[in-house]
């Protein structure tokens, strides 16, 4: 069956036309998205969103003769674009005044990048709703309205999510901190 062939019964509703489509195009996008950011959790979230983001389109995309992984791919494109505008966060930080002789010396500055280096290993050991909340949420500092039309759910649930993310994420670095 073609590309075309599942992307009408998609569009008419079929929801294994969607699944088997989804399956086909998704290692080509995450491949994308991960040449771009070098980091497999972000990748994984990124191509997620590209897919939320192309089934809600879904009803609105028409065929044009162009293959329907050049739409995914601008779509991931796009959102690469997005990704890059916005700043993102910082492990060091030095005072609006510049005073040179508060800022972290270079063995703060290793032990910071330490403990993001392990709080980011933890974070790629969650389910895939806790980190792309945890990331929207705190990393991306998005308001819960935004990330609950993200993620198709309610202001409330995300709320709860993010509590859930944050307990099953700090419950993993008490386990280590246990160990050593």
């Amino acid at each position: 069956m073609t590309d075309d062939d599942l992307l009408r019964q998609a569009q008419r509703g079929d929801r294994h036309a969607l699944d088997r489509l989804f399956r086909r195009e998704w290692q080509p996008v995450y491949g994308l998205i991960y040449h771009s950011v070098q980091n497999r959790a972000e990748a994984q979230d990124l191509t997620q969103e590209v897919f939320l983001r192309a089934l809600k389109g879904l009803d609105r995309y028409e065929q044009r003769g162009i293959p329907f992984r050049a739409f995914l791919t601008t779509v991931a494109r796009n959102l690469l674009r997005d990704r890059w505008r916005r700043p993102g966060p910082t492990l060091v930080t030095i005072d609006a005044a510049g005073d040179l002789a508060t800022a972290e010396g270079p063995e703060q500055q290793v032990l910071a990048a330490s403990t993001a280096e392990r709080l980011r290993a933890h974070l790629a050991t969650l389910p895939p709703d806790y980190q792309t909340v945890l990331r929207l949420r705190l990393l991306e500092d998005r308001p819960v309205a935004e990330v609950a039309a993200l993620m198709g759910r309610s202001p409330g649930a995300i709320r709860t999510l993010q509590h859930r993310a944050l307990t099953a994420l700090r419950g993993r670095v008490l386990e280590e901190g246990m160990r050593r």
